[in-house]
């Protein structure tokens, strides 16, 4: 299976292959850094400039329609819920709050451009997020 990066090189309109490689990358390696890896692999799909007008299409599609909602909840339900939720064990309600964690950073520096979330690095992002990501993944 190609990487992350031999997708997005490829062509930017699959995102649900890119995603996936990122989702692979990420949940490989220690679990003891999985929220750093899973935190980091959101931001990487984010940063991509071929990616973010799409990602920002499903993000407004969400606030606007139910069927929008229903796609988005579906897609972070199958990769941060269920997937990870097979690797960790940890309840559903963590793994939600991961959710919350992600979707919140997404909204404030992509959506709403809040400062200094906007303009703070990746690895900024990534020290002071992914803690609290880690520690609902270890509940």
């Amino acid at each position: 299976m190609p990487g992350a990066t031999e997708v997005a090189n490829a062509g930017a309109q699959n995102l649900a292959a890119y995603a996936n490689a990122l989702f692979e990358e990420a949940i490989a390696g220690p679990r003891e850094q999985l929220g750093e890896r899973l935190f980091r692999m959101s931001l990487t799909a984010w940063e991509n400039p071929q990616l973010r007008p799409q990602l920002l299409a499903k993000i407004r599609s969400a606030t606007t329609s139910e069927e929008g909602a229903a796609a988005l909840r579906d897609h972070f339900s199958a990769m941060l819920v269920e997937r990870v939720g097979e690797v960790v064990g940890a309840p559903r309600l963590n793994l939600n709050a991961v959710v919350a964690q992600v979707v919140g950073l997404i909204m404030l520096r992509y959506v709403m451009r809040m400062e200094p979330i906007a303009s703070a690095s990746v690895d900024e992002l990534v020290d002071t997020f992914a803690p609290t990501i880690q520690r609902h993944l270890d509940a």
